[in-house]
């Protein structure tokens, strides 16, 4: 399992550098807490990003329009 030491990283330099570590038994070797999963997901971030970017974008494009429509009928 590839993961980052879930221990405080007051106590583990594992956890302070947030080493990613690919242990067989899912303990930090350092303190031996366990692991946290990490996530490589790549896909999924860069959809998260892209969807992000398309609300802003809305939220923009409505913005322009709510302006427009007050000064066109309250000009």
């Amino acid at each position: 399992m590839a993961g980052y030491c879930s221990n405080s990283p007051l106590r583990c330099p594992n956890a302070r550098a947030m080493t990613l570590l690919n242990q067989t038994d899912n303990d930090c070797p350092h303190c031996g807490m366990s692991l946290v999963p990490a996530n490589n997901s790549i896909n999924s971030s860069r959809t998260e990003q892209r969807i992000l970017q398309i609300g802003l974008s809305v939220t923009g494009v409505l913005l322009l329009l709510l302006v427009y429509i007050y000064y066109a009928n309250f000009s």
